[in-house]
């Protein structure tokens, strides 16, 4: 008898089961995904409230901005899945909204390249900024003014991939890591979206400033003049002083602390060249480059090398200025 009440009591349950399929309701159906929507500032040292340093034309800025996903696995590793990625030349506010998964946290990344479209790569004539792949010939972005979803028709992924690398793709500059450019960087590690939330990204500048003068230079000589991982600078007796460049920092993603200076190690190397003499290094020096100044390198006593005199180097440290925006040399003044 009471094998038989719950064989009756199965037969019920199925009932429902089949009834509910009848009604086009499916009774194992996972609840569907819901999104909100992520609207971002961007704030910090580029804040669009705040007047910028050197802003002479903003619509030369180029931003890139990737969007990552936060996974943790059953051990606890968090990896990131690249979500979505986007070029702006325009971010007035408003228009860095992107719907993101709920249930996730996000890793929120930006670079902001001042004169951009001066100073990053082109192709065939455009501007491609920021690549999307690695190699010699890397694909490369445009600007859209919106967020791309990062997965792909094909199954692969794309994200801003020299986002966060300071070998990044600059006309005439891709192999250092060290560009001459006015680079600001900015991330939010782990975001938590919520409806009506205000989402900053700070963006502060990741570059210091460095000009280099001579005092001695015989006539039939040249300086050369490296800074580890930075294009080469030349001084000759009629040149007696570089332009005043401003150096990308491989610091990128170091937090800039109010109150603190942060600062990039690089080592500063000078060779002699003289006619129909073989090249002699005279200096090959460690400098701590601050965040934000501009470094006065002066080399002195070079009519004296060779004769038992030491060549003197000199640093001068001043905090740069709200000046004009002066042509990067290495662009031909275009």
């Amino acid at each position: 008898m009471k094998t038989k009440h719950l064989i009756l009591a199965g037969l019920v349950v199925l009932s429902q089961i089949l009834q509910s399929c009848l009604k086009g309701e499916d009774v194992y159906k996972e609840k569907e995904p819901t999104y909100t929507e992520l609207d971002l500032n961007i704030g910090g040292e580029c804040s669009l409230t705040e007047k910028p340093m050197s802003r002479a034309d903003a619509s030369k800025e180029i931003f890139g901005i990737n969007v990552a996903m936060l996974i943790q696995s059953p051990n606890g590793s968090v990896t990131q899945k690249p979500y979505a990625y986007g070029i702006f030349d325009n971010i007035k506010a408003g228009n860095l909204k992107l719907n993101v998964l709920d249930g996730y946290q996000y890793r929120i990344s930006c670079t902001m390249i001042k004169e951009g479209k001066d100073s990053l790569l082109t192709k065939d004539g455009t501007l491609y900024p920021l690549t999307l792949s690695k190699g010699n010939d890397p694909k490369l972005g445009t600007i859209t003014n919106k967020f791309i979803t990062a997965e792909r028709p094909d199954g692969t992924q794309e994200y801003l991939f020299d986002l966060e690398n300071s070998k990044i793709g600059t006309k005439g500059q891709s192999n250092y890591t060290r560009p001459f450019i006015q680079r600001y960087h900015g991330i939010i590690d782990k975001l938590t979206v919520a409806p009506d939330q205000t989402n900053t990204l700070e963006v502060y500048r990741r570059y210091f400033g460095v000009q280099f003068k001579q005092n001695g230079l015989q006539a039939d000589c040249k300086l050369e003049i490296q800074i580890d991982g930075a294009p080469t600078v030349w001084l000759t007796p009629d040149k007696k002083e570089s332009p005043e460049l401003m150096v990308s920092m491989r610091t990128l993603t170091t937090l800039v602390e109010t109150g603190k200076i942060l600062t990039d190690n690089a080592r500063v190397k000078v060779t002699v060249h003289r006619t129909r003499k073989e090249a002699e290094d005279i200096l090959n020096y460690n400098i701590s480059f601050k965040r934000n100044y501009m470094h006065t390198i002066v080399i002195s006593d070079i009519d004296h090398f060779g004769t038992g005199s030491n060549v003197s180097i000199h640093v001068e440290e001043t905090e740069l200025e709200n000046s004009a925006q002066e042509d990067l040399p290495w662009q031909g003044g275009n």
